[in-house]
């Protein structure tokens, strides 16, 4: 079929741009193609820079270990290599640090495997800054001695500052995976370990400084030849100002807990402490504390004695004797502590156990020299409530005591005021 005249022309002209693109498309896609291949220099461009640091930064890491910082600790230092990564950083295989001065002395520290990765913003300012530090496997053996640890002489390392240490600290994260802690303290004789240990912590601001910390492991030790042990892990953030600890907020927990044949399945503590070095007025602390299926022997005679006596005002005031108790069993124990505007209390006290049932609240007013507290009790088939309320030389006691029992009792709660009041003073 014969087209109509000019209509091949205008078919022709219709297929000039390129299939799927219109006038102007080609030149797009090279400028497209152009901006994509600078981008892409610009990109190796940097990682050759980062490379190029973080080279020259292990070149003079190896250098410090091999040299001056051996020299300059009086130990010896050895590993096997270091490698550079650009994603993790300089890499120490097989790393020990020797007592001084040198392993003929033993081993002070060694590491599986030491990453360390700079800062590269600190890097290209030639200031010396960690974004992370780990240790793997890392077994630390600490040393006392007549008050004097042997890690003393590694503080040298640190700059020389009048500032602390939270204000020095150079390093964004530090790990601790799968660690070993050997601590042996010669002056009290006691040596304990820490073992499967994970520790992380973290440093947020240079000015002053904020920490977080995270650890986990277990506890052993041996104590007047009987074995402690316990899974134990806190969480912790602390806040520093250039004058020291201003803040400190944490959790505690202990499980498994056991010491010769006294066991403990579960103990919970956790604590939030404010304005620490600012006036007694301004300081606002609370903590509180749980803890769980408490079982000692019999045969653990001090503790038999002990509580024994702690159960003789309750027993003199019930009028009754004090009960025999061999096993002590505590099905549960909890408290919460806080002070503020100079008024330190104890409330939801309560203790749970085959010699007591107590419930108490507790509150002293330092500043008022007074006091605000109850308690029951149950021993056996005896009860008691009591309450004290009033300034703390002459306290209202009821129900009424006798000259001795209300002396006794008025005594004990000036000791309990002096205790607390002092304590959180030091």
């Amino acid at each position: 079929m014969i087209p109509p005249p000019g209509q091949a022309d205008k078919d022709a002209s219709s297929a000039t741009p390129a299939a799927g693109g219109r006038p102007g498309g080609g030149v797009k896609t090279r400028l497209s193609k152009i901006i994509a291949a600078v981008f892409l220099l610009i990109c190796l461009g940097g990682a050759l820079f980062v490379h190029v640091k973080y080279k020259q930064f292990s070149t003079y890491l190896t250098e410090r270990i091999n040299s001056t910082a051996g020299q300059k600790l009086g130990r010896e230092i050895r590993f096997k290599r270091i490698s550079f990564s650009p994603l993790k950083g300089v890499i120490i295989e097989n790393v020990c640090v020797s007592r001084r001065p040198s392993f003929k002395a033993g081993e002070f520290f060694c590491a599986r495997r030491t990453v360390i990765r700079p800062e590269l913003r600190a890097l290209l300012k030639k200031r010396v800054y960690f974004a992370k530090v780990s240790f793997i496997d890392p077994v630390f053996k600490l040393r006392e001695n007549a008050g004097r640890w042997d890690f003393e002489d590694l503080l040298a390392l640190l700059p020389k500052t009048t500032q602390g240490l939270y204000v020095t600290w150079n390093t964004g994260e530090l790990a601790l995976e799968n660690a070993r802690l050997e601590v042996s303290m010669g002056t009290s004789g006691r040596d304990f370990t820490f073992e499967n240990s994970n520790l992380r912590l973290l440093h947020y601001s240079s000015s002053g400084g904020n920490y977080t910390a995270e650890f986990e492991g277990l506890l052993k030790s041996a104590v007047a030849g009987k074995l402690l042990s316990s899974g134990v892990s806190f969480k912790t953030s602390a806040n520093f100002d250039y004058g020291g600890l201003t803040s400190l907020k944490g959790s505690f927990e202990a499980d498994n807990a056991s010491y010769g044949a006294i066991t403990l399945a579960a103990l919970r503590a956790d604590c939030e402490l404010f304005n620490m070095r600012s006036k007694t007025r301004e300081k606002n602390y609370s903590a509180r504390l749980e803890a769980e299926n408490l079982y000692i022997p019999g045969s653990e005679n001090s503790a038999r004695q002990t509580l024994t006596k702690g159960l003789e005002l309750f027993s003199a005031v019930m009028g009754k004797p004090v009960p025999r108790i061999y096993d002590i069993e505590v099905q549960r124990l909890k408290a919460a502590f806080s002070f503020r505007n100079s008024a330190i209390s104890f409330k939801d006290i309560k203790l749970d156990s085959n010699f007591i049932n107590l419930s108490a609240d507790l509150a002293f007013d330092s500043a008022a020299r007074s006091v605000n507290s109850r308690l029951e009790a149950k021993i056996g088939p005896n009860g008691l409530k009591l309450a004290a309320i009033g300034p703390l030389a002459r306290p209202e006691i009821t129900p009424a005591l006798s000259t001795t029992l209300n002396g006794k009792l008025t005594a004990a709660l000036k000791s309990l005021n002096e205790l607390f009041f002092n304590y959180i003073h030091e």
